[in-house]
């Protein structure tokens, strides 16, 4: 495959890839998998809260959707279809080897530096908040969790948050707005 062929199924939608994936062709497949393996990931991570079975569970996430693409009717977002199977996968993991349900948020290393180069207080303070925000988040219910992270890293829709959680779009809502109220007060105290 050329470069400029895997410059434009970049670009192409999720419905003509998932066609041309059902077809056989291995580009489409690839650009699909490019498409959403971090944001998967991420729901695996979030659910088992380690990154070995978080992987392994992302993979199996990525084989099932491989196997079952002609079984995706598009009644929804493929997007949405592929992080309810990793939820699925997921949880799946957590009833197979019997793991606690524990979370471990493990953030991006932030920087935002205030000041002269060179000097590392702004990162300090930075990186305590962050820490002090994923010990709050840790202290929320699963779903609440699952929802604020997908609403605020991946910027899903309550409806789309909601087939991945396997709720209705009001309870997707209602933990959104129950999570994010538990994290204000978590914080402030």
């Amino acid at each position: 495959m050329t470069e400029t062929e895997e410059d434009l199924l970049k670009q192409t939608s999720d419905d003509i890839l998932v066609d041309l994936a059902r077809s056989g062709d291995l580009g489409a497949i690839d650009a699909l998998i490019d498409r959403y393996y971090n944001i998967c990931f991420r729901i695996c991570m979030t659910i088992l809260g380690d990154q070995d079975h978080a992987s392994d569970a992302c993979q199996n996430c990525f084989l099932k959707i491989i196997k079952n693409i002609n079984k995706y009717r598009g009644d929804g977002s493929f997007r949405g279809w592929a992080l309810t199977i990793a939820r699925n996968e997921s949880l799946g993991f957590l009833r197979r080897v019997k793991l606690r349900k524990e979370v471990v948020i493990e953030g991006e290393v932030l920087y935002a530096r205030e000041g002269k180069p060179g000097d590392i207080s702004g990162d300090v303070i930075i990186a305590m908040e962050a820490s002090r925000v994923r010990k709050a988040f840790t202290n929320l219910p699963e779903k609440q969790r699952l929802t604020v992270q997908l609403r605020i890293d991946d910027g899903l829709s309550f409806r789309e948050i909601g087939r991945v959680i396997g709720s209705s779009e009001g309870s997707a809502r209602g933990n959104y707005y129950h999570g994010i109220r538990k994290l204000r007060k978590i914080l402030k105290s």
